[in-house]
């Protein structure tokens, strides 16, 4: 599922059929989810993340607006600011990784629900309005996105149903801090033969666009053993 909102892309990432949601936080104090599924796919919910593309200006816009202290120019700045909603995710849902949770149109409708359905988040969830914790430039283009899907999705069984849960926060579809590399060879521009790639690296936002990626850097690096083979010949 792909929606433009605001010049943003809001879009389905990671479908887990029969799947699991799972905390994934590695620091204290803050709360990272992420979906996964066994390999019968015999769980009985699915989960899918639903990621908002998030730029620099817009990260400036709501710290400024929070009067949060940032380096303009800083190289990690998202990252800052990743850390920044995580951690108020934490608190959000009371400690212990129980993670803020809302009914999927309860949230459309910018509602607190007054019960949640059962999830595959062990850790637990608990009722909150998530337009009040996530920065309202995300939970906005959610919103409006969500009524889009609704309606795409048309059907006996409505996509848009509060017999889905909205669980927060899937912060880290990929990495906020991106490694450099050069536009022709896709090598570091100071490292011979370090090639970022992927997430972790900042280039993609999955499975398929790191799979792509790395075939892009495996192409260049066989062009380069190529070369110099003919070389040495």
């Amino acid at each position: 599922l792909v929606q433009q909102v605001e010049k943003r892309g809001v879009f389905s990432f990671c479908m887990c059929p029969g799947g699991i949601i799972a905390p994934a936080a590695t620091n204290a104090d803050e709360l990272v989810v992420n979906g996964w599924s066994p390999s019968k796919r015999n769980n009985p919910y699915a989960n899918s993340g639903m990621v908002v593309q998030v730029e620099k200006e817009d990260v400036i816009k709501y710290f400024s607006k929070q009067k949060i202290q940032y380096q303009k120019d800083s190289s990690l700045l998202l990252m800052n600011f990743q850390a920044e909603v995580e951690q108020h995710c934490f608190l959000a849902g009371g400690g212990k990784f129980i993670a803020p949770a809302q009914r999927l149109a309860d949230f459309t409708d910018n509602q607190t629900s007054s019960s949640l359905p059962h999830c595959s988040y062990i850790p637990g969830v608990s009722s909150t309005n998530l337009n009040e914790i996530l920065p309202a430039f995300i939970s906005n283009k959610l919103r409006e996105a969500f009524k889009m899907f609704g309606k795409k999705l048309r059907g006996k069984n409505s996509w848009l149903t509060n017999e889905a849960i909205v669980v927060a926060t899937e912060s880290r579809t990929s990495s906020p801090v991106k490694i450099p590399r050069l536009n022709d060879t896709l090598a570091h521009p100071q490292l011979d033969n370090f090639y970022p790639c992927g997430e972790g690296a900042g280039y993609a936002g999955g499975i398929v666009s790191a799979a792509m990626d790395g075939e892009r850097v495996a192409t260049e690096i066989l062009k380069k053993i190529k070369a110099f083979r003919l070389y040495i010949n």
